[in-house]
């Protein structure tokens, strides 16, 4: 499970990486906003998520609550992404980008508790030994 979150960390870094570029996202069909200020504070918040992901992949056991937490947040993303790429008109890579999101946070719902023989009750209120 370890790997699985430090290469989740990387793929938000790389993500949020490619978001600061403005050319990457129009090559990729993605409608983008008029300011750029949106864009990039997205791409600093994904890049920031993929940072602690990466820390958090270093000392699971004590720091599993920070992951659980954080597929909560790719599952709003994923009704986000999937709503605004597929019937929003910002761009079909991005709802493809949201259902990625679904997958990482099922992994994380499934995994965590199992991996850490712990409920997931626990890891919601921090109760992790």
């Amino acid at each position: 499970m370890k790997k699985f979150v430090f290469w989740t960390g990387v793929y938000n870094i790389f993500l949020g990486a490619g978001f600061l570029i403005p050319a990457i996202p129009k090559s990729l069909g993605i409608q983008l906003p008029i300011s750029n200020f949106w864009l990039w504070l997205v791409a600093v918040l994904v890049i920031y998520l993929g940072l602690l992901l990466v820390l958090c992949s270093r000392n699971l056991k004590t720091r599993a609550t920070i992951v659980y937490w954080e597929g909560v947040l790719r599952v709003i993303a994923f009704f986000l992404l999937v709503g605004f790429g597929f019937w929003g008109g910002i761009g079909i890579v991005v709802g493809i980008i949201g259902i990625a999101e679904l997958l990482i946070a099922l992994v994380y719902f499934i995994g965590l508790p199992k991996a850490l023989n712990t409920s997931t009750s626990n890891l919601l209120l921090d109760k992790v030994i």
